[in-house]
């Protein structure tokens, strides 16, 4: 890989592919080196990895290169020829092996999921779904400040078709307790609050709660729970933090307040959504009709915060 022209972009990056340029490998020794620095961010910013590069190589760009590397199955430390030519000739919508990407919302959720070495369902094509809930981001996946005890999360269904991501449901959500659980907790540690992690803990049932009994996806494994304003860790099977709605056909609007919809449950706003769209993607996947009430169905829950530093798109 020659270098053709010190007008290149990346012509450092070449010159590390061929062998023309001293491999790296320590970040102190890429911080020391703002031209390269400037290059990498810049090729790093082409996988979604990075925005506004400048030259300045410090922990977020670190984190950057990490992943870049996770997702490529690379081990070596720093940057060197092996690594440079591996960001060189491959293609953003390849980044990870078996997905195309394209760097929306849906297709960073795959690279956050891949990232952590949680469990994702590639056979969209049969109905196979992946549920993730998002703290803090609105319909476009903006941060919108999560503000306690109002509508401003987000449940969605991840389907991946063709190996590529869409979201097949997209729904305004709590997963936080509203106010009135939280100033009277259900239990005396106070109000439960979902960590945010994956977890493979709900089964097809019925939510039972103050509007009667909705069909739902009910707790039936381990989770673990924060509890009240010490967010003290709380693990088990029998909180019945279900996945449920409220008795609004249309759902309250983003930004009203949540009050006693949810103790800690992770809600639909609107139940029209809940029962007519979001339950009818949980019945339709296959591993649902082979045991139907038994299967335990995976759910991500992400701070939208934590999603949009690591992957900006």
């Amino acid at each position: 890989m020659p270098v053709t022209s010190t007008d290149n972009p990346h012509s450092l990056l070449y010159g590390l592919a061929n062998g023309s340029v001293k491999a790296l490998e320590h970040d102190e020794a890429i911080a020391a080196n703002k031209t390269l620095a400037l290059q990498l961010q810049s090729r790093l910013e082409d996988f979604w990895l990075l925005n506004s590069p400048d030259g300045l190589w410090g922990a977020k760009s670190a984190r950057a290169l990490n992943a870049y590397k996770h997702f490529q199955n690379l081990s070596e430390p720093g940057i060197n020829p092996h690594i440079a030519a591996s960001l060189l000739n491959t293609k953003p919508t390849d980044l990870i092996p078996g997905f195309q990407l394209n760097g929306d919302w849906p297709s960073r959720t795959v690279m956050w999921i891949n990232l952590h070495n949680q469990q994702i369902s590639t056979n969209g094509n049969k109905g196979e779904i992946n549920i993730v809930y998002f703290r803090g981001l609105d319909r476009k996946g903006e941060w919108n400040g999560n503000a306690p005890f109002i509508w401003n999360d987000r449940r969605c269904v991840l389907v991946i078709k063709d190996k590529a991501p869409i979201f097949a449901g997209n729904w305004l959500a709590t997963c936080d307790p509203g106010e009135y659980y939280w100033d009277n907790p259900m239990n005396q540690e106070g109000c439960a609050d979902i960590k945010a992690w994956q977890y493979q803990a709900w089964s097809v049932g019925h939510h039972h709660g103050s509007t009667g009994d909705q069909l739902a996806l009910v707790q039936t494994g381990d989770i673990t729970v924060l509890r009240g304003s010490d967010r003290l860790p709380d693990e088990g099977n029998n909180f019945s933090v279900d996945q449920h709605t409220t008795n609004n056909p249309d759902g309250d609007g983003f930004g009203e307040p949540v009050k006693g919809w949810s103790a800690g449950c992770m809600v639909g706003a609107s139940s029209n959504e809940h029962y007519h769209e979001f339950m009818s993607l949980v019945q339709a996947d296959p591993r649902e009709k082979n045991a139907p009430g038994k299967y335990q169905h995976w759910t991500t829950v992400i701070n939208g915060n934590e999603f949009l530093d690591i992957f900006p798109g």
